[in-house]
């Protein structure tokens, strides 16, 4: 006869092979902290780096005048404001590198058009040197000469402000990819080890 203490060591097993602990789970790579910056938000409040505490970010740079992939980026970003509704610890930012023309009154009625969620999606204008710095530490292959030039990519941020993850919008996986480490980096937020030998 199986005791109902055999039942429970049973079923704590199958959760325990089911879903490795945090502290096992692999950890999502390093690719290096966002710089401190100060920005202003799509509805005109403050944004500091570290705004970004106690949440996930995805984070994507475009310009409300750009006519080629900044109109998918944000596309992208509309699916995945809806594909994360259900995690409220992810949130969306969306870097103006236009920012002379990308004013608060200009990001706000963009944000609108693209039925953004001021509680969860946020564009964000500032300082042009303020923003280039942001690109320059997550786009390295950035043409300092040309303000218009940006990545394609998505940046999964977590809530010390490191980059996490990085999926360009061109790889038909991209959107699924970033959704599957979302909650690998909700469950496990540590960043690896450096490697004592490089």
């Amino acid at each position: 006869m199986i005791t109902r203490r055999a039942l429970l060591a049973s079923a704590t097993l199958l959760v325990s092979c089911a879903r490795p602990p945090a502290a096992q789970e692999e950890q999502l790579p390093d690719f290096g902290p966002l710089p401190d910056f100060s920005l202003t938000t799509h509805t005109g409040e403050p944004f500091h780096r570290a705004s970004l505490q106690g949440n996930v970010w995805i984070v994507d740079f475009i310009f409300t005048n750009c006519t080629l992939v900044c109109p998918r980026m944000t596309a992208e970003m509309r699916k995945l404001q809806l594909r994360t509704a259900h995690l409220p610890q992810v949130r969306l930012l969306s870097l103006s590198i236009d920012p002379d023309r990308d004013t608060v009154p200009v990001l706000n009625a963009y944000a609108a058009l693209h039925h953004a969620d001021p509680q969860r999606w946020l564009f964000l204008t500032g300082a042009k040197p303020v923003i280039r710095r942001i690109q320059e530490a997550t786009q390295r292959h950035l043409d300092p000469e040309e303000f218009t030039a940006h990545s394609k990519q998505f940046y999964l941020v977590d809530g010390a402000g490191f980059v996490r993850g990085v999926y360009s919008v061109v790889q038909p996986t991209a959107l699924d990819d970033l959704l599957h480490d979302i909650p690998k980096l909700l469950r496990n937020p540590r960043k690896p080890e450096p490697d004592p030998n490089p």
